[in-house]
């Protein structure tokens, strides 16, 4: 699922729809402007803001659907698309430490048959898009089989040499949801589930395995065309086929999504040492050396005295953000099912309204 910062376009006016509980219909001063701006704009989905774990800002705008009355509200779920990455990173690290696989494993360990140009590609390198690997080998929802999968990768040209420089690559990462499925035996969603999502109860958060209640996923837009729900496209019985999977296409909620950010600070799920590695600034993306990626998280500097550590996501129907600020203990999620949406302005101008306070 690529990364996207898509052009923002002003759309038809859709009144907001925040949640029924009183506390969110109380306004915090700070946002007012920012809210009118969402509601003229006709803006669709969940903004959550936090600070020191506590509740800032958490409303819902928009439709769910286009049927009567179906609007978005502070449980709806949404395609979180590349947001995914920072799961699989993290199922890499928690691999790590319990002994069964190695960052400097190659590919040739985990699969048979990988030509010259590719078997020295190491697992850090896949999590840090430094693998010379191309983008995409197909669509989002093409029916693909593993060998069908792996033999279409495996004949690709490198983009660049093995470990050099920064390139975004999905295919990496379903490289390493495959990985991930031969170290610990089961299926990708199965070992997240269970090592991740189960622990922390984020409930509303997978492939296939969470009791969805149909009409709590939300349906993905388009320049006012409504698609079917994601988990509705074509997909296996075990979520996306192999286009998709281990990089994008996880649904989640903006509070699902903040549970895991209070986990990482909290070190809940990977040691102290091992969230070290996952957040570490490894390769610079840009060549102005401000932006670095780490494992499924980008790391840049700012002129705050902190990092920031976030990472946005796009589809045809949805987009996503999610930024940390980690040391002044902000969280900021965008959430939206309008693919036109620049999730980014409005991430970037909460950034700004929660910084200066």
């Amino acid at each position: 699922m690529r990364t996207v910062r898509i052009i923002y376009l002003l759309s038809v006016f859709i009144l907001a729809h925040s949640c029924k509980q009183k506390s969110e219909d109380k306004i915090n001063p700070d946002f007012i402007d920012f809210e009118n701006k969402l509601i003229e704009n006709g803006f669709s989905g969940v903004v959550l803001v936090a600070k020191n774990d506590s509740l800032v800002y958490h409303k819902a705008y928009g439709k769910k659907n286009s049927q009567p009355n179906q609007f978005n509200d502070l449980n709806t779920v949404f395609d979180i698309c590349s947001l995914t990455k920072q799961f699989t990173g993290a199922g890499i690290m928690k691999l790590v430490m319990q002994n069964k696989l190695a960052l400097d494993d190659r590919l040739s360990k985990y699969f048979d048959a990988v030509p010259h140009d590719k078997k020295n590609i190491t697992i850090h390198q896949l999590l840090t898009h430094s693998s010379g690997l191309t983008d995409v080998v197909g669509d989002d929802y093409e029916t693909i089989t593993e060998a069908a999968f792996l033999n279409k990768v495996f004949a690709t040209k490198l983009i660049s040499t093995v470990g050099m420089d920064h390139h975004y690559s999905n295919i990496g990462y379903s490289l390493l949801a495959l990985i991930i499925e031969k170290v610990s035996g089961t299926n990708y969603e199965s070992f997240l589930n269970f090592e991740i999502f189960k622990p922390l109860k984020m409930n509303h958060t997978g492939y296939v395995i969470p009791d969805w209640d149909t009409n709590e996923i939300a349906n993905g837009f388009l320049n006012g065309t409504e698609s079917i729900k994601p988990n509705e496209r074509n997909w296996s019985e075990q979520g996306p086929y192999l286009n998709l999977k281990g990089n994008g296409g996880l649904l989640s909620t903006a509070g699902d999504l903040l549970i895991w950010s209070k986990a990482i600070k909290a070190n809940l799920i990977l040691d102290e040492k091992s969230t070290s590695t996952y957040l570490y600034p490894h390769i610079s993306e840009y060549l102005d050396g401000n932006s670095y990626y780490g494992y499924g998280w980008v790391i840049e500097n700012n002129d705050l005295d902190d990092k920031l550590v976030w990472h946005n996501g796009g589809s045809d129907t949805f987009a996503s953000d999610m930024w940390i600020y980690p040391k002044k203990g902000i969280t900021i999620i965008v959430l939206s099912n309008k693919a036109e949406e620049y999730v980014y302005s409005i991430t970037k101008e909460i950034s700004n309204i929660v910084l200066t306070k």
